[in-house]
């Protein structure tokens, strides 16, 4: 008998086969629409906020596991403008279409240079084309190199500074030195014009947080979520815990391995905004940041997972052959004071 195979299944298979391989994508060069910004002065995230020039709501880029507990680049001053900074800090990418701030080791040299696939597209100093999404380049003297992620999370600007007012930013000069430029509310015409057909398991649009590990990669769609949520699984055989918090629409990805010792991850409704996630081993309480603040785990750090907040569209342009987590029944947690 011929096994069932179910319409979806049927529908994914047709879209990939009908679509580009990311590797033969055309490219829609549109090099000098944005100019980069390169190694702006910093400062920290309290002193930069009495300057009350970002707003509590601003969306913010953190990076994590840095001296002065990371920092943070408010969006809409710093890189809604340029769309690339290079810095000590780090190689950042913005791309709007896509939803998605990329943050890779740091570089300098690159500049925005188009589109491929829907997917923003950056140029290296000696002309290698990459993708903004994955770091991967794929035509010139570079093909084939990847740049190395640094743990990242894209957050409010409100949010972060609770967790960690001790933190970098950027000096903002009382908003005189940089352009400043909202976000964009809608897609751009070179996205939809390079996007192609997309894989129907998802809409287009819907946020996912993709996960990579070794050579597998996983979408966990965030979708008509609660304010907050955790979600487990496997991806290339590490155990991945996922932190969900809508009310500053983050979400961002954990092994849950620490010293040998794997942990249960649940969201707990009575804990505090800045630490809604528990594990259910020792009881500790975690930040958005995979930071314990309280119980037996205070002060230890979570290891972080090569991961990236971004549109369905952008994420399988790139990994056409990603899993999608599938949520599960999860046991109640224990209500504790």
């Amino acid at each position: 008998m011929r096994p069932f195979v179910s319409a979806l299944a049927l529908l994914s298979a047709a879209a990939q086969a009908g679509a580009q391989e990311p590797s033969t994508a055309p490219v829609l060069a549109k090099k000098g629409l944005y100019r980069q910004l390169t190694e702006p002065p910093c400062s920290y995230c309290a002193t930069q906020d009495e300057k009350n020039l970002v707003r509590p709501d601003d969306r913010v880029v953190a990076w994590l596991r840095a001296k002065h507990q990371g920092g943070a680049i408010p969006l809409r001053h710093f890189l809604a403008a340029p769309r690339v900074i290079n810095d000590t800090y780090g190689l950042f990418f913005y791309d709007p279409d896509g939803g998605y701030v990329s943050a890779f080791e740091k570089d300098y040299g690159y500049e925005f240079h188009g589109w491929r696939r829907g997917v923003m597209v950056v140029r290296g100093r000696d002309g290698t084309l990459f993708s903004a999404l994955t770091g991967l380049a794929f035509e010139g003297p570079g093909k084939g190199t990847q740049l190395r992620r640094i743990p990242s999370l894209t957050t409010t600007w409100g949010h972060w500074l609770r967790l960690h007012p001790e933190s970098t930013a950027y000096d903002l000069f009382d908003g005189q030195r940089y352009p400043l430029a909202e976000l964009p509310q809608q897609p751009s015409a070179e996205s939809l014009e390079t996007m192609g057909q997309v894989d129907p398991r998802l809409p287009a649009r819907a946020q996912v947080i993709g996960v990579r590990y070794g050579e597998e990669t996983m979408a966990f769609p965030l979708e008509n979520l609660p304010a907050r949520a955790c979600f487990q699984d496997s991806v290339g055989g590490a155990s991945i815990a996922v932190f969900w918090y809508a009310p500053t629409q983050t979400a961002v990805a954990w092994r849950r391995v620490l010293d040998d010792r794997k942990l249960d991850f649940y969201a707990d409704e009575i804990s505090p905004p800045t630490a809604p996630w528990k594990d259910r081993e020792t009881e500790t309480r975690w930040t958005l940041a995979g930071r314990g603040i309280d119980g037996l785990l205070r002060g230890r750090e979570l290891p972080w997972v090569d991961s990236v907040q971004c549109c369905w569209y952008a994420w399988v342009a790139e990994h056409p052959q990603t899993k999608l987590h599938t949520p599960s029944a999860e046991p109640a947690p224990k209500k504790t004071p």
